[in-house]
């Protein structure tokens, strides 16, 4: 097993996050885009038919570096019955077998963990290597290699969540969440701007509701919310939380949310039933932003909305979304790209548009806020949502630097919208 000692992360103070020094790495042959080095791959059960059943304490996985197989942080998780990882000791049920691999279940490690590949002779040195993992999408080629019985793990771990403080560190950047109350978010850090102070100033969400002539908003520092159970791993840190909405007498929705983290990205499905008495509302419209502090001279845009709009001044028109073309993305002269995804459930026939508001575009300040003024205010808001149904919201977001290349991150949405597919070849 290799050792390691904890390092320091650059701007994002005290991550915390383990690191190697003097050794080799693994690292995928080829290019390796700033999108790619954000990729987590994700091997289902399914492609894994060497391991159905067996425990999944009993593999490790590795890659070649320094000319050997290596271990690199890996993790199996459970999935539950809404399809999300599970969480044990959550709401929601696991669907499967608790520590054993079914065919729902998940394999992750990093892309850029994967290494060349590797000759029989390493193989052989390794122990009993079960399944071959390629990676390769033109520009980049990468193996990793399941290997039962090996007792080899790495020490590095990517995001870990602490539920005594309610913060988020990861190997790139950092969120401080209520404790009490997840959905109330604050300092969000990250390891490539250049000043190292707060980039949110707090995410928002709102349910908007109409019964008659009676109109009502709710926001989360309003909704009763708490975590119930927390999974850290390696690869990814997942933390369930649970959370109910009740407007002008009507109890709107029982929600549970899976807050998924990465190295680089940080995932938020909102697991939801909103049942049939809804129905009585006219009107019903849901609003999720993040709204930035000091991010004057970023410069953000959509699909729909090709022509950058620039942070601090008049905005030349809406930022455009739908649920198609549901990606976000800004980036700020002092190292900090962010792109972002909105989805429902599959039939679902909602209506997305984007939401921007700015001080420099004469918005007013929207409340609540810990810092005055919207620097900028980028999000989405969901429309004509359909009532009787589970509704799985989803907010996926990734965090980092070069993502836009010449003004324009297309590109880099493209890649992270499709990740790499594995090839599972068993030895």
């Amino acid at each position: 097993m290799r050792k390691c000692k904890r390092m320091a992360q650059g701007a994002v103070a005290g991550l915390g996050v383990l690191a190697c020094a003097g050794l080799a790495h693994a690292a995928p042959e080829g290019d390796l885009s700033a999108a790619r080095a954000m990729e987590v791959v994700n091997v289902k059960g399914s492609a894994l038919g060497a391991l159905k059943g067996q425990a999944f304490n009993d593999y490790s996985v590795m890659a070649v570096a320094g000319g050997k197989l290596a271990a690199i942080p890996f993790q199996f998780d459970d999935m539950n019955e809404r399809g999300f990882p599970y969480v044990p000791g959550g709401k929601l049920k696991i669907k499967g077998t608790e520590g054993k691999v079914d065919e729902n279940d998940e394999l992750v490690f990093m892309l850029k963990d994967t290494g060349a590949k590797a000759s029989p002779e390493m193989l052989s040195a390794a122990g009993k290597v079960v399944s071959e993992i390629k990676l390769a999408d033109g520009g980049t080629t990468g193996y990793a290699y399941v290997v039962q019985g090996n007792a080899a793990r790495s020490d590095k771990v990517y995001a870990r969540y602490d539920q005594a403080t309610g913060l988020i560190k990861a190997e790139n950047w950092s969120l401080q969440m209520d404790p009490g109350k997840p959905l109330n978010w604050s300092d969000l850090k990250v390891k490539t701007f250049k000043q190292d102070r707060t980039i949110l100033d707090t995410m928002k969400l709102r349910v908007r509701a109409k019964l008659g002539f009676i109109k009502a908003t709710i926001n989360n520092n309003m909704v009763p919310n708490k975590v119930i159970a927390v999974k850290n791993g390696p690869v990814r840190s997942i933390v369930e939380a649970d959370a109910s909405i009740s407007i002008l007498g009507i109890q709107l929705l029982s929600a549970a949310a899976d807050f998924v983290s990465t190295a680089n990205s940080f995932e938020v499905p909102v697991l939801a039933t909103i049942p049939s008495a809804a129905s009585a509302l006219s009107d019903l419209a849901i609003e999720i932003s993040l709204d930035f502090n000091e991010l004057d001279g970023a410069m953000v845009r959509s699909a729909l909305t090709t022509q950058p709009i620039t942070s601090g001044k008049k905005a030349p028109g809406p930022l455009k979304a739908n649920l198609k073309d549901n990606w976000l993305s800004g980036t700020h002269p002092d190292g900090f790209d962010i792109a972002a995804f909105f989805a429902v459930t599959p039939g679902v026939q909602a209506e997305l548009d984007g939401l921007y508001k700015d001080a420099g575009n004469g918005d007013e300040p929207d409340e609540p806020e810990r810092f005055k003024g919207s620097h900028p205010q980028v999000g989405w808001s969901v429309t004509k949502i359909p009532t009787g149904a589970d509704l799985d919201l989803i907010v996926r977001l990734f965090f980092g630097d070069g993502l836009w290349q010449g003004n324009d991150p297309t590109n880099a949405i493209k890649q992270l919208k499709g990740p790499i597919k594995p090839e599972v070849t068993a030895l």
